[in-house]
């Protein structure tokens, strides 16, 4: 990951490469991260028309009724293509250890590795977080989770379904060569008003909902943190670093204007704001290792959205929705005496997509998107040009660099997706993504197939190959901080998977993949950045479901993933494992429900430890300060990682419900990574959240 602790990677903190704690090798760890570590706080934790969705349940009644989950979850899974999973939102909120947020618990499914307790960020399959993106009901937004992890910015009780597209994902889905996450909201209830309030240890959040009139409806939620109303501050006198606890808020809207039979008009709106401050003392172990960070430090983002959405139903083979939104992201960054960077984002975009079936046997999708970008940036600041590809990373010696600019950068792309069902057992998709780079000056087409094929009523094999693209990140690509000539990064996919459907409430499946990265940037010390990586991923995945039918009382699932994730230098042919490389992830997440009121969760998760770059030996810097000389690019692993966590629902009535959490109940102290002293002759383990307890109530009315 590029060093830019200002860096605004989509769906993460931008803070997140900041080092305190732990030393130059590999990657800066957020500040957030290591301010909620201090604390002990817990972090981390398509069906054929999508104009109407028609089966969106309408109230929290129906959105968490257990046959028509059940439903909805078959459908989908059966019909997913490869690479590509669906799951409930009830599913995911009831699995052990995510606090009840249904996005955290995505670091259950298979594929998905982090590197820390402290980060949500997910690498998922050999990728980046950065290299992922993001949409809620069409429309694409600012970030996913607080603070890197924290918890997810929409309501989780809002939350009706969640899609993970991780291989040769659609065309309608562009600009990211990692994986999409797809985020779909239940509509408001129509039959009243109603509403609810809940509180848990990571925050507490408020939803209403109901009709205005006849023909229209409306939600509007908001949460905010308390942690900060009990406890200030937190010192980790060791490192001689102060933190304040990290405060963060959301809120979310939507007004449902049902026009008639065939025509729907929404508006949604949501935002999201996190900050976190510290200070690091003068002549601490902190400073001692990294001297310009003494002083006062703050970390701030935000991000506003809103959009109109129209969606028609043309006629029974033929629909179309359009959305016209924009959004506005806004971070802050002040580090020690390294100065400041303050970023703005303004985002404006108009979105369109339309379904044919009047083709027998074709389902046809045209689509495209144009969006423009106005980019202002505000900069004085020491800038280390790092990348994952360099561990000497060190921002007291790196050069100042002021600089304030305003660009406008505007995209557009089209696509049409084919979806043609051409013998009772076959099904074939074709499909061609053209994007255009006004800023980059690049233009880009990128085909992707799939094939499926009805081996039984119960058993499916598909296959999926894809071409993808992503624009590089900001602080690479920029005038004066990056390189405005730096081309974007380009990815193969390959994916080949079978699911089977056995006894009721069983079904499988199995998938292998490929991946190759190319364009990969690194330091320039003449261009400041350059394409001159590459990177492979393998890996063979298996999830077997069990789903709480009628009459059965248990429920869960079991994944297995084995991977391979390596990068190259291209000038030099050096490879070394990719930082998020964890060639074993095991998960076994079961419920049992006991009764009607009472139900109970466990869930154990086993990842093999993530790669670090080891210090070998040291020197000095002009300054006189001790160097950590780095042994070669990720090439040792610390410990494996493991952890169980326990869950009890209890439903003390229908308007009241609660649950408590015992997060890593065997107590396993697992490491992240170690922290050096001044000299780099020592180190300790940084260790991740120890067994800690956790608790919601929920009350509707």
């Amino acid at each position: 990951m590029a060093a830019m602790p200002w860096r605004p990677a989509r769906g993460t903190h931008f803070g997140r490469n900041l080092a305190l704690k732990r030393p130059p090798p590999r990657t800066w760890p957020t500040a957030v991260a290591l301010a909620c570590a201090s604390l002990n706080l817990p972090l981390a934790a398509q069906t054929a028309r999508p104009a109407a969705d028609p089966a969106a349940p309408a109230s929290p009644a129906s959105a968490s009724s257990a046959n028509t989950e059940k439903v909805e979850i078959r459908a989908a899974r059966f019909r997913d293509q490869a690479g590509k999973s669906s799951l409930s939102g009830e599913e995911l909120a009831r699995v052990p250890g995510a606090g009840g947020d249904p996005m955290k618990a995505i670091q259950s499914l298979p594929g998905v590795a982090v590197v820390d307790d402290a980060s949500g960020d997910p690498a998922v399959r050999g990728s980046r977080p950065s290299d992922n993106a993001y949409f809620v009901d069409f429309l694409p937004v600012g970030y996913l989770f607080h603070l890197g992890g924290f918890a997810s910015v929409f309501n989780p009780d809002l939350i009706r379904r969640f899609s993970l597209s991780s291989a040769a994902w659609s065309p309608e889905y562009g600009n990211a060569v990692g994986a999409v996450f797809d985020v779909a909201l239940r509509n408001p209830r129509t039959d009243r008003l109603a509403g609810q309030a809940d509180i848990s240890l990571l925050g507490a959040n408020a939803l209403v909902e109901g009709p205005i009139g006849d023909n229209i409806s409306f939600f509007l939620a908001a949460r905010r943190s308390w942690f900060d109303l009990l406890t200030k501050t937190a010192e980790d006198k060791e490192e001689g670093v102060t933190y304040t606890v990290p405060v963060y808020s959301d809120a979310q809207g939507r007004l449902l204007w049902t026009v008639n039979a065939r025509n729907r008009l929404r508006l949604d709106f949501s935002t999201a704001d996190d900050r976190v401050d510290f200070t690091v003392k003068a002549g601490s172990k902190a400073a001692a290792r990294d001297p310009i960070i003494a002083g006062s430090s703050t970390s701030k983002q935000s991000f506003t959205s809103v959009a109109a959405v129209w969606e028609t139903d043309i006629g029974k083979d033929l629909s179309n929705k359009v959305a016209l939104g924009q959004m506005q992201r806004r971070e802050t960054f002040r580090l020690g005496g390294a100065g400041s960077v303050t970023l703005n984002n303004d985002i404006s975009y108009l979105r369109q997509q339309l379904l044919l079936t009047t083709l027998k046997n074709h389902e046809i999708t045209l689509g495209g998107s144009l969006q423009s970008k106005l980019v202002n940036v505000d900069l004085d600041f020491n800038v280390p040009r790092c990348t994952e590809f360099d561990p000497n990373c060190d921002i007291s010696s790196a050069p100042r660099l002021v600089s304030k600019q305003e660009s406008r950068q505007n995209m557009a792309d089209l696509y049409v997706n084919d979806r043609w069902q051409f013998s009772p057992r076959w099904t074939a998709t074709a499909g061609l993504r053209f994007s255009r780079d006004a800023y980059l000056r690049e233009s880009r087409a990128e085909p992707r197939l799939g094939l499926e094929y009805n081996w039984s009523k119960d058993t499916v094999i598909n296959a999926g190959w894809g071409r993808h693209s992503q624009a590089p990140d900001l602080d690479q690509s920029i005038a004066q901080i990056g390189n405005p000539l730096i081309k974007s990064l380009v990815a193969t996919h390959v994916v080949l998977g079978v699911t089977q459907t056995l006894s009721p409430g069983w079904n499988w499946r199995a998938e292998a993949y490929a991946k190759r990265f190319d364009n990969y940037a690194v330091a320039d010390p003449v261009l400041n950045y350059r394409n001159g990586a590459s990177g492979t991923a393998q890996g063979l995945e298996l999830l077997v479901r069990k789903e709480a039918v009628a009459g059965s009382r248990l429920s869960g699932f079991a994944s297995l993933s084995l991977s391979r994730a390596r990068r190259t230098i291209d000038a030099t042919g050096e490879q070394f494992p990719f930082e998020f490389d964890q060639p074993v992830i095991a998960t076994v997440v079961g419920q049992y429900k006991l009764s009607d009121r009472w139900q109970l969760g466990a869930r154990f998760s086993y990842h093999t430890g993530s790669p670090y770059t080891p210090v070998v030996g040291t020197g000095l810097y002009p300054d006189g300060r001790v160097r950590p000389v780095f042994g070669p690019v990720n090439s040792q692993r610390v410990p494996a990682y493991h952890r169980l966590d326990l869950r009890a629902d209890a439903r003390f009535s229908p308007r009241l419900t609660a649950y408590v959490e015992l997060i890593n109940a065997y107590a396993r102290k697992n490491v992240s990574g170690y922290s050096y002293s001044a000299d780099y002759r020592t180190r300790e383990e940084i260790q991740q959240l120890p067994l800690f307890p956790s608790f919601g109530v929920k009350y509707q009315f």
